[in-house]
């Protein structure tokens, strides 16, 4: 039956059954893995020098995310638990990647153990020490490194 619309106008040689192309379906790439946490990090790989860096900053990451309230944590420190778990999470992947400097190494192994000791104000120097000589290494977690010191150096356990 032909159509009353005049301004309807059928293009010659297409069906109006048959798309004018083939279909391609398009691959979705993978979503992005999450970031790394403290508690995902993949740390099989770390090297045995290093692997005391590991058990001292989740050690830490864990009496600060007690201090700070933990699971009744206010939103506020809620949020400071979970960026701090990311950025250190992240220096964990680049520890066991191996793509850590050796003077950010050997740095992080006197700091760790400074902390170990409840060292809190050589383990602040070291920190500083990072900040000015190794920033654009170290920028990502450092922070939040600084602030866990801090907030365990506060807290008395």
């Amino acid at each position: 039956m032909p159509s009353n619309n005049q301004s309807f106008a059928p293009r010659p040689g297409l069906s109006p059954v048959q798309p004018s192309s083939p279909t391609q379906v398009q691959a979705q790439p993978a979503p992005p893995a999450p970031p790394a946490t403290v508690q995902t990090a993949d740390t099989t790989k770390v090297s045995a020098e290093l692997r005391p860096v590991i058990g001292t900053l989740t050690r830490l990451f864990d009496e600060t995310t007690k201090a700070l309230g933990g699971s009744q944590a206010t939103q506020a420190k809620k949020r400071e638990i979970e960026d701090n778990s990311r950025k250190i999470g992240a220096l964990f992947s680049k520890l066991n990647s191996g793509d850590i400097s050796p003077n950010v190494s050997s740095k992080l192994i006197q700091l760790c153990s400074a902390i170990d000791a409840s060292d809190f104000v050589t383990a602040m120097h070291l920190q500083v020490l990072l900040t000015t000589s190794d920033w654009d290494e170290c920028n990502f977690w450092l922070a939040a490194l600084k602030r866990m010191i801090k907030t365990r150096q506060n807290f008395r356990m």
